[in-house]
């Protein structure tokens, strides 16, 4: 046992020696920068949430009016020109609440059923944005959440934004190199990020219509949509 324990220390020690005599490993220094690059296009399509939101005495009331006054928005958008395909239910809700008297101040323990049924629809043609908002309020509607824009192939707008990111985390940093009296090498990391930042306008609402009355078309104005990459690059400072 002796014996063994002894060789054990022994190998123990040759292998301490060996790594004490070898040189630590050292990191190459670098230089970091960051830089972002942004790209803008009209909108080419429209995203509108419209929808209902009515009080009845009975359940089956609710329901049945709720349902009747979103099928005849979605129709005034069909009329318009929005298509079937591109128009899908977003919410839909059923909820008792307990009846409040203004007057009285209190609760008048009589129960009431709310529901409220919201659409989304995309609309190809810019320009019939406020005719569709004013055609699906006046056929039903009472609520439209917001409008907003977007361009649907986004490809190109990504591959400008990368572009323009890369060349000035680049420039960037040539920049700093110069100012520090050196000279970049070789590249040893990359990284991207990417920021949408469609335009939207803000929300329509018609509170008390949706029951047949007239709206006027209001105006809206898409602006512009644009994407945001962000590239970060690290390279080896050669001395």
């Amino acid at each position: 046992m002796k014996r063994t324990g002894i060789i054990m220390l022994l190998v123990i020690l040759a292998m301490t020696g060996i790594a004490t005599g070898q040189d630590s490993w050292e990191y190459p220094a670098t230089i970091s920068s960051t830089a972002t690059g942004s790209a803008s296009a009209e909108p080419d399509v429209a995203s509108v949430v419209f929808g209902v939101s009515i009080t009845r005495s009975k359940p089956d009331l609710a329901v049945n009016d709720a349902a009747q006054l979103v099928e005849a928005a979605m129709a005034a958008a069909r009329r318009e020109g929005v298509a079937g395909a591109d128009m899908q239910t977003t919410s839909y809700s059923l909820w008792v609440q307990e009846v409040w008297d203004d007057y009285e101040y209190d609760y008048t323990g009589e129960m009431e059923y709310v529901v409220t049924h919201y659409v989304k629809a995309e609309i190809r043609d810019i320009s019939s944005v406020g005719g569709i908002l004013a055609a699906v309020v006046s056929a039903g509607a009472n609520s439209i959440n917001g409008v907003s824009f977007y361009v649907e192939d986004t490809e190109a707008l990504f591959e400008e934004a990368r572009s323009r990111a890369a060349e000035g985390a680049r420039d960037k940093a040539e920049q700093l190199a110069d100012n520090f009296g050196v000279t970049l090498g070789r590249i040893t990391g990359i990284s991207e990020w990417t920021n949408y930042s469609p335009t939207s306008y803000g929300a329509y609402d018609n509170y008390g219509g949706g029951l047949g009355y007239y709206a006027e078309s209001p105006p809206v104005t898409p602006g512009a949509f644009s994407i945001s990459v962000e590239v970060s690059a690290t390279y080896e400072i050669v001395q």
